[in-house]
């Protein structure tokens, strides 16, 4: 079998049972996710420890991310790095996440973490009349000691900054913002290859097994920025428009972009040549991929990874089409 990526590629998502999870993965994007569980994630493109996404079709069925990764980084991703950068999830939130925060990388790497830290973004693919997320501080002078006291009398949910949602929005969770996706809220999210998550308070719940679930307080409350000052909700920017799509910056940040395909009418998209690898999801109507000559279709809540040596990609949405495309920033 040749190593050289002449295709994009496809992968099994992994299927996360959570308390909180619920059915919407079915309901909204079709996801065939079993019967008589609350699943909570579908980890699309994952290299992450021993949730490994593996492809599903083509020459390297059967093969992980993370293997694919360590026979070519450079024509996977661009250039040699430490591992596969960026992990891609959708989310049904049937109930409240904990209120948590995630480490950067300086400080994941000097707790013994890992190397990178957790920068990562929501796109809203549906949300229920009324739903929320929590993010941020509710007022700009919160202080460390108020906040230690109001975890601990399990009053830290007055503090947090709760924002309405409605599908497209967009916001940028960057390290030491406190957080947490609310009920009735269905995401795709975008972030680095990490999953360290330092909750600091999780509404009382239980497990099934009838215990409280473990809170990280004092490590969380070392990693908040208690000066965050970064739009958390950023506004979009449009650097494309022809007759039949728009295309537009939806997240920009130092670790990766987010573009946003919107198709009025069917239409072929050149994306420009990068020096890296590209993550296209469509999360409405229907798109197809072509690189090298060779052309993938895809439909809603479907995902594929166009490796960096690949050229000549072209989009190709229907009408009504909304795909997202990542790459890294270097």
């Amino acid at each position: 079998m040749s190593d050289t990526f002449s295709t994009p590629l496809q992968f099994e998502p992994i299927f996360k049972e959570k308390i909180w999870g619920g059915r919407a993965l079915a309901e909204k994007l079709g996801k065939n996710i079993p019967a008589g569980h609350s699943i909570g994630e579908s980890w699309e493109i994952s290299a992450w420890g021993n949730n490994q996404t593996k492809v599903c079709t083509g020459k390297f069925t059967g093969i992980t991310l993370g293997e694919l990764f360590s026979r070519d980084p450079a024509g996977l991703t661009g250039h040699n790095q430490k591992g596969f950068p960026l992990l891609f999830k959708f989310i049904d939130a049937r109930e409240n996440l904990s209120i948590q925060v995630h480490p950067s990388a300086e400080q994941s790497q000097a707790h013994g973490w890992g190397e990178r830290g957790k920068t990562e973004c929501w796109y809203v693919v549906d949300a229920l009349k009324g739903a929320q997320i929590a993010a941020g501080f509710n007022r700009g002078n919160v202080t460390p000691s108020e906040a230690s006291l109001a975890v601990r009398t399990g009053n830290f949910g007055s503090l947090v900054n709760l924002i309405p949602v409605k599908a497209g929005d967009v916001f940028f969770i960057p390290p030491g913002t406190v957080h947490a996706l609310l009920k009735g809220v269905l995401i795709y999210e975008v972030q680095e290859e990490s999953d360290t998550t330092l909750r600091l308070y999780d509404w009382n719940r239980k497990t099934p097994e009838g215990a409280l679930r473990e809170l990280h307080i004092d490590k969380a409350l070392e990693i908040i920025n208690f000066t965050e000052n970064i739009p958390l909700k950023p506004a979009p920017v449009l650097l494309e428009r022809s007759e039949n799509y728009t295309y537009e910056s939806r997240c920009d940040n130092p670790k990766f972009f987010l573009g946003q395909y919107r198709f009025a009418g069917s239409a072929t998209a050149d994306l420009k040549v990068i020096d890296g690898f590209r993550v296209i999801s469509v999360i409405e109507g229907s798109a197809s991929v072509t690189a090298e000559n060779y052309s993938v279709s895809l439909g809603r809540g479907q995902t594929i990874l166009v490796p960096a040596k690949l050229n000549g990609v072209k989009l190709e949405g229907e009408a009504g089409a909304n795909v997202l495309v990542t790459m890294q920033n270097k």
